[in-house]
This record gives structure tokens, C-alpha cells and sequence, in this order.
């Protein structure tokens, strides 16, 4: 499968709260560092299910992929994320995550998050 594929079923897996379609396209020693105003760190796919696990209450309301680039097994996406939380309130958050493939999983993963501000 090419990596452009593989990245746009991940993001739609987390879109939709897929948890295990994120866990099926991640290989299971995935690494997984989140980076904004907190760096989270998450190894292996246990790690990344209790993690998704704890934000099953927030849903995606819209996402954006402003840019997409591929070389090899390696990516880069960006974009803008619109979420409610579980109380109803509004997040957004700009986002450029990085990929890198391994026998079409994602070996690892790298997350820029900023809060967008009003």
C-alpha cells in the first residue's frame, strides 16, 4: 500500500474515533511523541489505545489537510482540528504530524499541537 494511503487512513481513523483502525495501521513498538505546550511520549500500541481510550469523549467536528508531502515511507501532514469535548466545549488546534513508515505501519509518529487562538 503506498504511504500517501496509509497516512490519509490514519487520520481518518482518528477523525472518526476509530481506535482500532489507528491500532491495525501502527506497528506494535510504535512511538508516538506528541509536542505543544507538553511533550507526551507514547510507546507501543497499549500505550495508544489507553491513551485514545481516555479521549473517547471528544469528538472530531473538522479536520483539514493543508498539506500533504510524501518521500518514501516518510510524511508530513498539516492542518486545522475542530473538536467538542465532552461538555460541549469548542477546541481548535493547528497540527503538523510526521510519519514515518515500516512495512506499510507506522513505526513512528511526531505531533506538533497548537491551540488556536481567537
Amino acid at each position: 500500500m503506498a504511504t500517501k494511503e496509509i497516512v490519509l487512513q490514519v487520520i481518518d481513523a482518528f477523525d472518526n474515533n476509530d481506535v482500532d483502525k489507528v491500532l491495525s495501521l501502527f506497528t506494535d513498538d510504535v512511538k508516538w511523541t506528541m509536542k505543544g505546550s507538553a511533550l507526551t511520549i507514547i510507546n507501543g500500541k497499549e500505550e495508544v489505545d489507553k491513551f485514545l481510550g481516555g479521549m473517547k469523549d471528544i469528538k472530531v467536528v473538522s479536520s483539514t489537510k493543508d498539506h500533504i508531502v510524501i518521500d518514501g515511507t516518510t510524511a508530513a501532514v498539516d492542518g486545522l482540528i475542530q473538536c467538542k469535548g465532552k461538555n460541549g466545549e469548542n477546541m481548535a488546534m493547528y497540527y503538523a504530524d510526521f510519519y514515518e513508515l515500516e512495512n506499510d505501519k507506522v513505526k513512528t509518529l511526531t505531533s506538533y499541537i497548537v491551540d488556536k487562538k481567537e
